[in-house]
């Protein structure tokens, strides 16, 4: 009997050393709503990858990085993956397939009338974007960017909105979704006041990818993505945040 329990003790440990090493770290920028939420235990992005994975039989332990620093968290040993990043970031990595596009755009008061039709323009106004927007918007625009010395960058996007309608600034670059939930967060919760704005299409999606530290996490990650996608999870979760 005592052999019996000894044998059992050790399957059960051997099943959940098994299971520990089914889960990944991920490493996410911090409070990017709604694509990461704050609290770090929902949002769109976030559950696109945790239902990638989980189809494939792992699970994610999500680890948060500010924006500026999350391409560099592939340099922690104890990171299993970095999430929105593009190939152009440059890490030495396994690049999975595109899981998420941003929709990139400048936004501008309509009271104002700007008329915006390519990247060089903005280098006449003060300039707002996104984190590391010079990245991943283009050439044309980090020129723009270089030569401008009323642009600035920043990881707290609420800030954007609200200096927007403030007139602190004349144009912010921002993802459509991310600008939109932002407005509803000011009205709704700090119970600030918005107004009219016009959207300026300057720039194609932004395609985002997930980087590995293996190959083989990479090929499952990609084998659950097209799972979700074909039986319709991944646009049951698109649909939740689609409008604040």
């Amino acid at each position: 009997m005592r052999r019996i329990l000894i044998l059992g003790g050790i399957l059960l440990a051997l099943a959940a050393q098994a299971w520990a090493q089914k889960t990944i770290k991920v490493a996410f920028g911090e409070s990017l709503e709604p694509y990461v939420m704050e609290g770090g235990k929902t949002g769109l992005e976030l559950e696109i990858v945790r239902a990638a994975l989980q189809e494939r039989g792992y699970l994610i332990e999500p680890v948060f990085f500010s924006q500026p620093r999350l391409p560099m968290a592939m340099k922690s040993k104890d990171i299993d993956a970095v999430a929105t990043v593009g190939e152009q970031a440059g890490l030495q990595a396994e690049y999975s397939d595109v899981y998420i596009s941003y929709e990139d755009v400048a936004i501008t008061l309509a009271s104002r009338h700007i008329q915006l039709h390519n990247p060089k323009e903005l280098g006449a106004y003060r300039v707002l974007a996104f984190s590391l927007a010079k990245q991943y918007l283009g050439p044309a625009y980090k020129e723009m960017a270089k030569a401008n010395p009323n642009y600035a960058e920043t990881a707290n996007q609420v800030d954007q909105n609200r200096l927007l309608f403030r007139g602190s600034v004349d144009v912010v670059v921002a993802d459509r979704n991310i600008f939109a939930w932002m407005n509803h967060k000011l009205s709704s919760q700090f119970k600030e006041k918005t107004a009219p704005v016009d959207i300026h299409r300057l720039f194609a999606p932004t395609l985002y990818r997930m980087a590995f530290r293996s190959a083989t996490l990479k090929d499952e990650f990609n084998h659950g993505l097209r799972a979700i996608q074909k039986n319709g999870v991944y646009k049951q979760i698109v649909n939740r945040y689609q409008n604040p």
